[in-house]
Formats: C-alpha cells, sequence, structure tokens
C-alpha cells in the first residue's frame, strides 16, 4: 500500500509538473523593440526579433533613455506556440527611484503617482487599405498594412492575465514616465513575462532593463502647439458619452464633466492640447483648464504640464458667429483669466468661395477676437488664422501671410506631404509631423478628430472601433482606418461585447507616436540652445528632408518611414545631454552597475545579435539541464527528487523500474 502511494505520488507530481511545463514551452520567445516600428500579430519571425537598436537577444537586455519630464516607451512581443497558452502577464512596476507606489484603480486618479503603465497591443484585421484622404497616391501609400496590426492600448496591471494565441504575436507597450525630480543616471530593473503568475521559461521571459536618465528636462509648455478636438459636448452625448452611459442624456453633468475631464488629461499626458468650444459664453470648467487648475493632483492629475493652463481654445468649433456683446465677454474673459492663450473664433469649416464674403463679415463684427477658418491663406479671406490642408499647404505663401501679421497652421495629416494618422500606416507617421512642424515653423497642428465613434458622415451610424477598423466614410466613397480615432472608449454601453471596462478613454499607439515626435523636437530645441544648429540640421536631413508642397502628390514620401532609423538619430542627439555620471558608465547610490550595451555608437543602431541557442524545445538551459524544470513553482523540483530518492531504496520500485 505504501509503495502503491509512493508510486501515485510520483506519477501525479510528474503530471502535473509537464502539464506545468507545457504551458511554458507554448510560449516560443519574448523579445522587446522600441516605440517607432508596428508588429503584426502574424510577424512572428519579425527581423528584428534577434536584436534591434534596444535589445540584445543574447544577454536578454533591454535599453532605453530620456530626459526629466519625458515619457519613454518600448514594446514587449511574446511569440505563441502551437497552442493558446493562457493566463499571460507582464510585470513592471519599478526601476530605480520610478515607481508606481499609492497608485489607485480609481479612473478620477488613474494618473497620480503612475509613472509606469503596461498596455496589452489590441489589433486590428486590416483588409481595405485608407483612400483618398490619407495619402494622394499609390506611391504615397504605405506598404506591407494589411492584415493583423496593432493599435488600440489596453492597460494591464501586473497579476492581469491575457491569452497569447497560437502562432501569434502577443505585444505589450511599456510606458515610463520619468518625473522632473529624477537625478541623471543609469537606472536597471527586471521585466517579467509570466504565465499563471510564474515567470515563463523560454527566452527573454525575464529581461533586464537599463533606463539612462539624461541631464536634461523638458518643458512643460510644448515648443509643438497641437489641437485636437472631441466629440464630448453635451449637445453631441449620443456619440462619445453613449460608450459611458447606458442613457448618457441622462446621465447626470457632473458624471459627463467627470468623462470629459479624462479626456482632456489623457490628452495632457501626451502633450497634446484637447479641446471642444460648445458654449457661446465662458464656464467655470474652462477657467479650471485655462488656469491649470485641471491639471493638478487635487483635480486627478500628474505629469507633463501639470498646473499649466490651457495654451488654446476654439469658440463655436466647426463654425458660428458672436455678436458684439458675446465678443466683449469673450475679449474680456482671455484679456483677465488667460492672457497669453491663443483663442479665436471658429468661423467656418472648409468654406467654399461662395462663403468668403460672409466670413469676412463676422470676422470683422467679432473684433477683437481673432478669427479662424480652416483654409489655404488666400487674399479673399480677411480672417486672422489661416490652417491648411497639407496637400495644399506652400511654404513661401505660408511665409508671406505671416509677415503680413496672419497666423497660418496646418491641420490633419496626408502622404507624401506629412505623415498621416491613419492606423494603417506606418508606425512613426504621426511622430513625422512635429519634426515638419519645427522644420518649416508652423506655428500649430490641428487634428480635426480623435473620438469618431459614429460614422454620421457615412450614414452608418455607431461604429464598434475595437472590431472594424474602417470608422469613416462618406458620401464621396472615402474610407478611412482610425480617421478621427485617436482614443478608444474604455467602456462601451453600445457594443457590450467591446467593452473593455474602464470609465475613461484608452491611448493608441498613433497617439504615442504623435507624442514621441512632440517630445523629439524638444531636444532639437534644447540642442539648438547649446549652439549646436548642425546636429538639429543633420537630424532634420536624416529624417525629414522634404516635405509639403517640396515634393509633389505623385511621389512616395521623402521621410525616413524606419522607426529604427529614427532611434538612431535620436540617440545621437542624447549624447549632449549626458552627464558625467552617465558618461562614466556610473550609477547612482543604490543600482547596481550594470553592462552598458547602449546603442549610442556608431549610427545607434546595435548590430543583431547571434540568436540564442535553443534547447530544442523553444526554451533556454542557460547550461542547466534542469532549467526547464527550474521554475515549475511549489518546490515540485526537489519532492520529485526526494520521490526518486526514495523509489531507488525500495526493492518494489527498483523492480518496477526494471519492468
Amino acid at each position: 500500500m505504501r509503495r502503491n502511494v509512493l508510486l501515485w505520488s510520483v506519477v501525479l507530481f510528474v503530471a502535473l509538473g509537464f502539464t506545468s511545463l507545457r504551458s511554458y514551452a507554448e510560449i516560443v520567445k519574448v523579445w522587446a523593440l522600441d516605440d517607432g516600428t508596428k508588429v503584426k500579430a502574424t510577424a512572428t519571425e519579425h527581423p528584428l526579433s534577434s536584436g534591434n537598436g534596444i535589445f540584445d537577444a543574447q544577454a536578454g537586455h533591454i535599453s532605453v533613455l530620456g530626459a526629466r519630464n519625458e515619457t519613454v516607451a518600448f514594446q514587449l512581443i511574446g511569440v505563441g506556440g502551437s497552442s493558446a497558452t493562457k493566463n499571460v502577464s507582464v510585470a513592471f512596476d519599478k526601476i530605480g527611484p520610478i515607481d508606481n507606489d499609492g497608485i489607485s484603480s480609481d479612473p478620477s486618479r488613474y494618473f497620480i503617482g503612475r509613472n509606469i503603465e503596461v498596455f496589452r497591443q489590441h489589433y486590428f484585421s486590416i483588409t481595405t487599405r485608407s483612400h483618398n484622404l490619407s495619402w494622394e497616391s499609390q506611391a504615397a501609400m504605405p506598404a506591407d498594412m494589411l492584415g493583423e496590426v496593432p493599435d488600440a492600448l489596453v492597460p494591464v496591471s501586473t497579476g492581469k492575465a491575457v491569452d497569447l494565441a497560437p502562432a501569434r504575436n502577443q505585444g505589450f507597450w511599456v510606458d515610463i514616465y520619468i518625473p522632473k525630480a529624477t537625478p541623471p543616471g543609469k537606472y536597471q530593473s527586471e521585466i517579467e513575462f509570466r504565465v499563471g503568475g510564474v515567470v515563463c521559461d523560454a527566452p527573454g521571459c525575464s529581461m533586464q532593463v537599463e533606463l539612462e536618465v539624461l541631464d536634461a528636462t523638458l518643458p512643460d509648455t510644448p515648443s509643438s502647439k497641437t489641437m485636437l478636438w472631441f466629440s464630448g459636448s453635451d449637445n453631441d452625448r449620443d456619440q462619445m458619452m453613449a460608450r459611458y452611459f447606458q442613457d448618457p442624456w441622462g446621465a447626470s453633468q457632473s458624471s459627463a464633466d467627470a468623462i470629459r475631464l479624462r479626456h482632456y488629461q489623457l490628452a495632457r499626458r501626451h502633450r497634446i492640447t484637447l479641446f471642444l468650444g460648445d458654449k457661446r459664453a465662458p464656464t467655470d470648467a474652462l477657467g479650471k483648464r485655462l488656469s491649470g487648475d485641471a491639471f493638478t493632483k487635487s483635480a486627478g492629475y500628474e505629469g507633463p504640464g501639470e498646473g499649466v493652463g490651457q495654451d488654446m481654445y476654439s469658440i463655436l468649433t466647426y463654425g458660428g458667429s458672436l455678436s458684439a456683446a458675446e465678443s466683449k465677454v469673450w475679449s474680456d474673459f482671455f484679456a483677465t483669466n488667460a492672457p497669453n492663450c491663443e483663442y479665436f473664433l471658429y468661423v467656418r469649416d472648409e468654406p467654399s468661395p461662395s462663403q468668403y464674403q460672409e466670413i469676412n463679415e463676422i470676422a470683422s463684427a467679432i473684433e477683437p477676437v481673432p478669427s479662424f477658418t480652416t483654409q489655404a491663406p488666400t487674399q479673399s479671406l480677411s480672417v486672422d488664422i489661416f490652417a491648411s490642408y497639407p496637400a495644399a499647404y506652400n511654404i513661401e505663401t505660408a511665409k508671406s501671410f505671416t509677415a503680413a501679421g496672419k497666423r497660418v497652421w496646418i491641420y490633419n495629416g496626408v502622404r507624401p506631404h506629412t505623415g498621416s494618422f491613419a492606423t494603417d500606416d506606418v508606425a512613426v507617421s504621426p511622430r513625422v509631423n512635429p519634426l515638419i512642424q519645427y522644420k518649416y515653423e508652423i506655428p500649430r497642428w490641428f487634428y480635426w478628430e480623435s473620438t469618431y465613434y459614429q460614422d454620421f458622415q457615412g450614414g452608418r451610424g455607431n461604429v464598434d472601433v475595437f472590431t472594424d477598423p474602417i470608422n469613416f466614410t462618406n458620401s464621396w466613397g472615402d474610407e478611412m482606418n482610425g480617421d478621427g480615432l485617436l482614443f478608444y472608449p474604455g467602456r462601451d454601453f453600445v457594443f457590450a461585447g467591446s467593452d473593455q471596462g474602464f470609465d475613461m478613454p484608452l491611448p493608441s499607439i498613433r497617439l504615442k507616436n504623435w507624442r514621441r515626435g512632440i517630445q523629439d523636437v524638444e531636444y532639437l530645441v534644447l540642442a539648438k540652445s547649446k549652439g549646436r544648429s548642425d546636429l538639429v540640421d543633420a537630424y532634420l536631413a536624416a529624417l525629414v528632408p522634404k516635405a509639403l508642397n517640396e515634393v509633389s502628390s505623385s511621389q512616395a514620401v521623402a521621410w525616413q518611414e524606419d522607426g529604427e532609423k529614427w532611434l538612431g538619430e535620436r540617440r545621437k542627439l542624447a549624447e549632449l545631454f549626458r552627464s558625467a555620471v552617465s558618461a562614466d558608465g556610473g550609477l547612482p547610490d543604490g543600482d547596481a552597475a550594470v553592462p552598458n550595451n547602449d546603442a549610442g555608437a556608431g549610427d545607434g543602431i546595435m548590430p543583431p545579435p547571434s540568436p540564442p541557442q535553443d534547447a530544442g524545445c523553444g526554451c533556454a538551459t542557460n547550461g542547466s539541464p534542469f532549467k526547464s524544470l527550474g521554475d515549475l513553482g511549489g518546490g515540485f523540483l526537489l519532492m520529485l527528487l526526494g520521490c526518486l530518492a526514495l523509489s531507488r531504496a525500495s526493492r518494489g520500485c527498483r523492480g518496477n523500474e526494471r519492468s
């Protein structure tokens, strides 16, 4: 009886062990790359997986760098095996002095203390390419963007698991916000890819992350000015608000205001100015945004631009007029409360020549309130601010109108003249636009919408934006993947199957790359302030040699589409901001020294290392024949060895072995 119990114990432990081992073995490998490349779900043999500018596959090492008050990002890609792997999670919430202590799940306090964020990448099946609005010709259209393309980013936390499908990638996006008080230097931590709460055993499941904090601080007020609209008005609660409330028109004012504020704060976290402009007179909520009170800890915000007032405001967005009395109320309000804020009346959107006389009359009547329209500069219009469509933007015309006292901005994005904001474009496409903005001295970049969940222009009504990549159509036959969609709804009462369970908006990879470009510009501004215009010129020549009307509509883009090249040029600029501590490879007290695997030398791109030696089952052995059993958990290996030792002492067990 005792022998049978012992034998069945061994069998049970072995069975449990191989069940656990099988779940780990289904992960082929885990690898990393920076934020400038989209990796499709089906690209399981991606060329960057063997090594790239931030990832040393042999050493299991990730290296990123950034300035204080900057958010740096990288991606972690898990590659699935022959069957599904359940309960996959990523653990990473501290590196050096940067951590997530004291964070809350309350969406009204989501950003307080949240310096590290991990997101699950959500993939879209792109079967129809965007056309007519994002690129003007076949030559300008980005290649190889059909298939399972990632864009929506859904927050995950340590212990919150997802499933990894067989023979597919699952990407995770990691943001690290570097607080202003962080000392310059290099810090290290571990990032873990877990299955069932236990670190898996494939190559890359546990990797060292090295963050180099540069001796520079990005400003709270971005040099690249932006304006991004969202459909969050009380006048159109059947659009964005419908995703967050079962009865959007019946939701309380305080609840609607809270959802709106979370959108403003998400945009601020990405250095972008969100606006609405649906009121005929100033409101208390507007006053709080202009004063910066809406972006304080007491209001639930922490991060770049904390306590800084909003820098622009549009009155009656997409078209309206004001009486003389209303104009005075607005001009007095801004003169008293926000004298440095750029405000204007949005007179008409994309007007036809037949509307020019009406626009001129409105612009004259509302003075001193500035007037704005989305139109290329023309002498036929007497507005104060023009916003030109990229295909119509003329560099010399913009200069002449600017010299005459007008403001010439730009809106949306269309290849090859600028980057686009389409989902089926390369990752760096939105990142290009702030560089164009800087190079050609464009004061502000306007993107028309960020929450286009209801395709009213195409007459389709509500769109399930988590399952249908085509969210925008119109009567002219345009179809667009992700147009006007940079925020995804965290909650969805219209399409319950796509409800992500968050009472707040969720970001996109395109939003992250717009932020990346805005931060890149700050490096150029700092470099120029150090007298290094030569480096700035070289950076722009390498990445954005030509744009706007310097390229014709029938050409391919002149700007660089390869995210690795962007990474390399950025690392060259970073050399200007390395402190003495960073330069000699030392670390602040309390951090262990780490190998310097920085890709800053040469062209900034690390040559791909030799692929790791496979143990024959997709598991790294690291020289130990027992490595594949080493993380089975619960002391299983010791118990198994103990049972085997006892069995050898038993004649009956030896007999069973021989048989």
